[in-house]
């Protein structure tokens, strides 16, 4: 038996099946699946076959190099974890095509790691073929009640021809976690220059157990607690000819998907599926990417370019481009689940030319932010600018709607917000109000090129007449710096030139949008077309009591001038024009003129105040007043 037995391990042995860990760190390890014979790993003497490798226990710093114009079949499974600062690397070496890790259906994932950490897998192919669908991947990496897991790099990988079945679990390229007793993540993860095609279902995607949150509709504490992974950042990747959904970002926190291309999906699944999405995330940035042809099979709802799902808090989608996409622009999906939320999305400085079915698909989003978006629709479209499903609150600022189609809005107008869009073509009857509408031609350079297209021509209404957004990313699509003072372009692109330190912080302050917006008021307060000061309107205030407040953005330690022109019905009544919440004492000048008259004060910021308050308020007297013309500026 013994000598049996002995046998069997030199046999196994020498065919290179069992191998002792590595016995360094830095080793450089060849491997070459076209040599006749399995050698030592050398450069003279490779590897010739995954087996070999996948039975090796590799040390931080050790490379493993493939062959280019070669085909591994199997499966590659290394084991062993890097070290911070020497990473394990799986590359390409010699000359050709990038070589081949062919799963050829064999395996369920071609490539494999698990519980893992400090690796690279770089310049390889990734197939993993068959005559018929199941569950499987092309690069999957796992772990399972770990803790933390350190730095992943996989770059200008090509995984393509994954016969998978139409599940979500399989996919390309897939990072998931497992487990219920210790808390796991991954930390610092990037995914840079990847070409993932002809893959059912899902292209790029990760997963956890530990999701349970309240926004996603958990709340039992005995379930695996939220845990999200954190630096994980998604680029310059190719996604096409998927069957499924392009990009899934789940569980993340501030994760980053930008300038990646994702087109020809949701080929083959016949459900619902988008471009490039992100779920049960908080903070993530989805931004530089471009999505089209993105199909909406019949009887399904989704086909959007991008998607801030439920689960969701403050998801930042921008400077995207989406054209051409079956099922439009954007879902805001934050109902899509039971008991599940979202909030705080902003949408902004993206382009959507030709996208169908309706360019903002609302099923439950609160308090969400869509401004400074450029939207196309050429002539014979019959896509929609809203559809909403479920309750949802969106404020829409600055945005140019070029809508030469006949599609509308299916709302409920009460839970949107409009100021300073354009809504140029066709006006259906249910347009949303808006105090700053424009309806003229916004003049395009090249409407339907392009991007580049949308820039604003010379003399365009919309250059210099939008409303200001606080913290409005500071950059444009092209990326061009936006006012933070001045009024600034609507659309996504920037065109007139501005003066920040020239312009006065308050908003509609000759109250020529016809409301008060965004003013805000206490008891009797109205915008009236007589008396004015100049312009068409001014601010009619009742008895005092009566006042109207703004919030406005200013710097710190910074001297300002607030000035503004106010009257009096009749004598015994006053009224005041004044700043307070700046960081020093409450300032006014107090008017009591039958005739309009200046008021100006001056005021310094404190070291921190960045906001300041000012105000008209009718302080003294049954009769009424008005004011017009308010303007703050810095003092020279």
């Amino acid at each position: 038996m013994r000598r049996t037995l002995l046998t069997v391990l030199a046999a196994v042995t020498a065919a290179g099946l069992l191998q002792a860990p590595a016995h360094a760190d830095d080793t450089a390890h060849y491997v070459d699946c076209s040599a006749a014979t399995n050698g030592t790993g050398t450069v003279a003497s490779p590897w010739n076959n995954l087996a070999t490798v996948s039975a090796t226990t590799f040390g931080p710093g050790d490379t493993i190099l493939f062959k280019r114009g070669t085909v591994c079949t199997g499966q590659l499974y290394p084991k062993g974890s890097g070290a911070p600062g020497k990473p394990i690397v799986a590359d390409a070496y010699g000359t050709g095509a990038q070589p081949e890790i062919a799963g050829a259906g064999q395996v369920k994932d071609a490539v494999y790691l698990y519980n893992q950490e400090y690796w690279e897998l770089r310049n390889l192919a990734v197939t993993n073929k068959a005559a018929t669908a199941a569950l499987r991947g092309g690069v999957r990496i796992m772990a399972k009640d770990f803790g933390t897991l350190d730095y992943i790099r996989l770059t200008n990988l090509t995984v393509h021809d994954v016969k998978g079945d139409n599940t979500k679990l399989s996919v390309g390229i897939s990072m998931e976690v497992e487990g219920t007793t210790t808390p796991t993540k991954f930390n610092d993860v990037i995914l840079d220059g990847n070409e993932v095609h002809t893959v059912d279902r899902t292209g790029i995607s990760n997963s956890t157990t530990w999701s349970c949150k309240p926004s996603m509709g958990c709340t039992d504490a005995a379930k695996p607690a939220y845990t999200p992974w954190t630096n994980v950042v998604w680029r310059n990747n190719t996604i096409h000819d998927i069957g499924g959904d392009g990009m899934i970002m789940r569980y993340l926190d501030r994760g980053i998907a930008e300038h990646n291309v994702a087109y020809d999906i949701n080929m083959r699944s016949g459900q619902n599926n988008a471009g490039i999405w992100t779920i049960a995330s908080n903070d993530n940035i989805i931004q530089y990417n471009e999505a089209y042809r993105v199909r909406r099979p019949a009887g399904t709802a989704d086909g959007n370019a991008w998607d801030a799902d439920f689960g969701d808090d403050r998801a930042v989608i921008q400077y995207n481009y989406s054209h051409d996409n079956e099922g439009g622009m954007v879902l805001l999906c934050g109902k899509c689940g039971s008991g599940t939320s979202s909030t705080g999305t902003i949408v902004r400085y993206n382009v959507s030319q030709n996208d169908g079915s309706r360019i903002v698909y609302a099923v439950g989003q609160t308090n969400a932010k869509f401004y400074n978006n450029t939207i196309y629709l050429p002539a014979g479209s019959t896509t929609k600018i809203i559809e909403q499903d479920k309750a949802t609150t969106i404020e829409f600022k600055n945005n140019i709607f070029v809508n030469l189609g006949t599609g509308g809005y299916t709302y409920t107008a009460a839970d949107y917000t409009f100021l300073g869009n354009t809504f140029y073509g066709y006006h259906p009857a249910n347009e949303p109000a808006d105090a700053a509408k424009l309806t003229s031609d916004p003049l395009f350079t090249a409407p339907g090129t392009g991007p580049s297209g949308y820039r604003l021509r010379v003399g365009s209404p919309a250059r210099a007449s939008g409303v200001l957004v606080a913290d409005n990313g500071g950059k444009d699509f092209a990326g061009a710096p936006v006012p933070s003072v001045c009024a600034p372009d609507r659309g996504a692109f920037q065109a007139s030139a501005f003066s920040d330190a020239a312009c006065s912080p308050v908003l509609n302050g000759g109250f020529e949008f016809g409301t008060l917006t965004p003013w805000t008021k206490w008891n009797s307060a109205t915008v009236t077309s007589s008396p004015v000061h100049s312009g068409g309107n001014a601010l009619t205030l009742g008895a005092a009591p009566s006042s109207v407040e703004q919030i406005i953005t200013v710097k710190p330690s910074t001297t300002y001038t607030l000035s503004g022109w106010a009257k009096v019905s009749a004598a015994g009544n006053q009224v005041a024009i004044g700043v307070k919440n700046y960081g020093g004492n409450q300032a006014s000048g107090n008017i009591t003129a039958v005739t309009w008259t200046k008021a100006a004060v001056n005021f310094t910021t404190g070291a921190t105040s960045t906001k300041a308050t000012v105000f008209c308020y009718k302080n003294v007297g049954s009769g009424s007043a008005n004011c017009d013309d308010i303007d703050v500026s810095i003092l020279p």
